[in-house]
């Protein structure tokens, strides 16, 4: 690509300042407030950002956008290693004609036609991460709670014992890093370690599970992946789980803390919800528009195009706002509010088109059941929280602690 092949497109400074990721609203606004498709020069040399509701709706189905392109990225784990090769077996990183079958496998499983199963095991799990923190008056809801339940949840999906649970989450708190704008060699590094450590694990536990009965993840994938002849076919189950391990991990796990944050933040919003339960599905979207777990992420354009007269080059790495999308005003009215009776258009947190999310349903499921089960349970619940802190600035934003003081009904 010319190096000038950008040059047309403003730089949106806003995005690489250092508040952005305790609060990216200033970034969203200064985006919405320039005219045009809403399509800027990332501040990092990582192609191009993508900020317009309308923009990202139409350019989720484009034919010319596919997986993103590692080798043109100046952040992330880079084209080759571990971590590389293991992404190829997600659906999310897939282009070409085993994207369509692969996608397909990997959402039957997290599909609502599973939700009894899965809700039943999730209702047992959040109970049994809350009762010590209710026994003690307290806790993190961030490390003792969300991710207990999304890490817990996933060891069992995967047919794990629960003394596993520790290694599945160090190795997906490894990877993390490599979604931030910017990460260093050793993250780098210790990323792909724990990818290479990740997929032998999880092949030499398929290797003794695969020939017995049972419902695991690995044995609701294997069909379909056997079934498939393509030539980029992932090997097995395995290497498919552990690609999408970190999703069922670390982003389900800020899923639920960002939505406990948002729903507990905003005492008027929290009020609503112990008054009238049935508000907390619309509860759990509105904290999805307004605090997603990914902001956005990456998509390549597999040839030139033009859209809305500004000329997108072949190779360039397109990053899709969701996050900023959430809070154009021209589709959410007064869109850094907090409503959770908001009514109107969905918001684009789980993305759009052949990559949608494969696991939306079971990220929504995980949310609402986790304020479900906590407001059920509480007779209060106070947030201790001066300072928030949250993830490093990145395509994901999450927040880190929410120390809460806990009483339970009598």
């Amino acid at each position: 690509m010319a190096p000038d092949a950008l040059a047309a497109f403003p730089v949106l400074e806003e995005f690489g300042r250092s508040e952005f990721a305790s609060d990216p609203a200033n970034a969203y606004r200064a985006a919405h407030a320039c005219p045009g498709p809403g399509i800027f020069r990332m501040h990092n040399g990582d192609g191009l950002l993508v900020t317009a509701y309308q923009t990202l709706t139409h350019l989720r189905t484009h034919p010319a956008l596919g997986a993103q392109n590692r080798g043109r990225r100046q952040a992330g784990s880079g084209p080759a290693g571990a971590l590389a090769e293991l992404a190829a077996h997600s659906p999310f990183f897939m282009s070409g004609a085993i994207h369509d079958p692969m996608a397909k496998a990997v959402y039957k499983p997290l599909s609502p036609a599973r939700s009894q199963p899965m809700s039943e095991r999730l209702t047992a799990i959040a109970e049994q991460a809350l009762d010590p923190l209710l026994e003690q008056g307290g806790g993190d809801l961030v490390a003792d709670y969300a991710r207990a339940i999304a890490l817990h949840f996933w060891t069992e999906l995967l047919g794990l014992p629960r003394a596993d649970a520790p290694l599945l989450d160090q190795w997906s708190a490894a990877i993390s890093p490599m979604l931030q704008f910017e990460n260093t060699q050793a993250e780098r590094d210790a990323a792909n370690a724990a990818a290479a450590k990740l997929w032998k694990f999880l092949s030499d536990h398929w290797a003794r599970i695969k020939d017995e009965p049972g419902g695991t993840l690995l044995h609701l994938l294997a069909p379909d992946i056997a079934a498939c002849d393509l030539p980029d076919a992932p090997p097995d189950a395995a290497a498919v789980a552990a690609a999408i391990t970190f999703d069922g991990i670390d982003s389900a796990a800020g899923g639920i803390a960002n939505t406990l944050h948002a729903c507990l933040s905003f005492p008027d919003q929290h009020a609503k919800l112990v008054a009238d339960p049935g508000l907390i599905p619309a509860a759990c979207a509105e904290a999805m528009r307004f605090a997603p777990t990914f902001i956005g992420l990456h998509r390549s354009a597999l040839q030139g195009f033009t859209y809305e007269g500004a000329r997108i080059p072949a190779g360039v790495n397109l990053f899709l706002c969701w996050g900023a999308a959430n809070r154009d005003p021209r589709i959410f009215p007064h869109p850094d509010r907090f409503d959770i009776e908001r009514k109107g258009r969905r918001h684009l947190s789980f993305g759009g088109g052949p990559r949608i999310c494969k696991g939306r349903y079971l990220a929504q499921l995980e949310a609402e059941l986790a304020l479900k089960i906590l407001l059920e349970k509480t007779q209060s619940v106070q947030l201790n929280l001066d300072n928030p802190a949250w993830s490093k600035p990145g395509a994901a934003r999450v927040i880190q602690s929410l120390p809460a003081a806990l009483a339970g009904r009598r």
